[in-house]
This record gives C-alpha cells, sequence and structure tokens, in this order.
C-alpha cells in the first residue's frame, strides 16, 4: 500500500511526506489567562490554603503555632540527642521534626475526639469517628517509623564513631526487623 504513491512501505513514505502547520493550540487562539497571586506574600499567603489538620505538612510552623515553641523543643531534642556531624544533624533534626508532628497529632486527635461531644452514646463521645480513627492511626504509624528509622541510624552511627558494631537487627515498636548488609549477604 503506498501512500504517497512513491513507497510500498508505509513508513518509510510516511517519514518522508511533508510537515503539515500545526494546529491551533485548543481552547482557543486568545493569551492564556495567568491565575494565582504574583507576589512573594501573595504566594505565601495561598501556600497554607490546602492545610486543613497540618499532620502531612512539611513545614514546622503552621497558623496557631508558636514558633519559640518549635524552636525550644527542636533545640532541646537535638541537644538530647547530641549529634556529631552534619549527617547525624540532620537526622536529630528530622526525629525532632518527627516528634513535633507527633504532638501534632495528638492535638488533632483531641479536637475530633471535642468535636463528637455532643453525641449521646458514651462511646460515640470518647472515640472519634471511624474515618478519623483510621487517619488518626495510618499518620501515626507513618510518624513512629520515621521517628524510630532516624533514631536507629544515629544509634548506628555512635556506634560506628566508637568502633562497636551496629546491631544486626533493629527490633521497632511493631516487631519487625532489619538486617544490617553485612549479615543480610
Amino acid at each position: 500500500m503506498a501512500l504517497n504513491g512513491n513507497h510500498d512501505d508505509p513508513l518509510i513514505a510516511r517519514s518522508e511526506q511533508q510537515p503539515t502547520e500545526a494546529a491551533p493550540p485548543s481552547g482557543g487562539s486568545g493569551p492564556r489567562r495567568k491565575r494565582g497571586p504574583k507576589t512573594a506574600a501573595g504566594k505565601a499567603k495561598v501556600s497554607l490554603n490546602p492545610v486543613t489538620h497540618g499532620l502531612t505538612s512539611v513545614r514546622p510552623i503552621l497558623p496557631g503555632e508558636c514558633s519559640a515553641d518549635w524552636d525550644a523543643f527542636r533545640r532541646a531534642i537535638i541537644d538530647d540527642l547530641a549529634p556529631v556531624g552534619p549527617v547525624a544533624t540532620e537526622l536529630a533534626e528530622a526525629v525532632a521534626f518527627g516528634f513535633w508532628r507527633r504532638r501534632r497529632l495528638i492535638a488533632y486527635q483531641l479536637a475530633v475526639i471535642d468535636e463528637r461531644q455532643h453525641l449521646e452514646p458514651a462511646s460515640a463521645r470518647l472515640l472519634p469517628h471511624p474515618l478519623d480513627i483510621e487517619k488518626i492511626i495510618r499518620y501515626e504509624a507513618h510518624i513512629s517509623r520515621q521517628v524510630h528509622q532516624g533514631m536507629h541510624e544515629l544509634e548506628a552511627m555512635r556506634a560506628e564513631r566508637r568502633g562497636q558494631p551496629s546491631p544486626l537487627v533493629r527490633v521497632d515498636h511493631n516487631g519487625t526487623g532489619t538486617l544490617d548488609a553485612a549479615e543480610s549477604a
């Protein structure tokens, strides 16, 4: 089958065809409207629009939280962990942020329970809504894993610095363990 009459191979015939003009952009021929804030202040303001509970936020300070409280908390955790070097300091920062997020999760859980105090059955007043329980459990598990992972890494770095072997198996709160690279080989 010849597309342009010169070749029997459609791939060759197609590649030799003259290019066509580009189609106009869809949605009309006028310029696109730009949306959203233009200034740094406007961008900072709208960056908090999707924050509802802050459980997944990468921001350490959310509206309603005190930066002085975060700074004091962060400094206390880092001082307690006593990191040596930039990598250990980053791990300690991550652990501090994990503990801070855990506090935020507890505040969210209490707020969810407070919202249900108008309900008649005692069980409904004491427990969050099932959808909220699932969310709380999921975030609590995620935050706990992050904190434990950071703590385990700091522990291994300390042991290595002292010339001690790092633990081959690290058991976390849910009973799973991970093998050291030397052990798993």
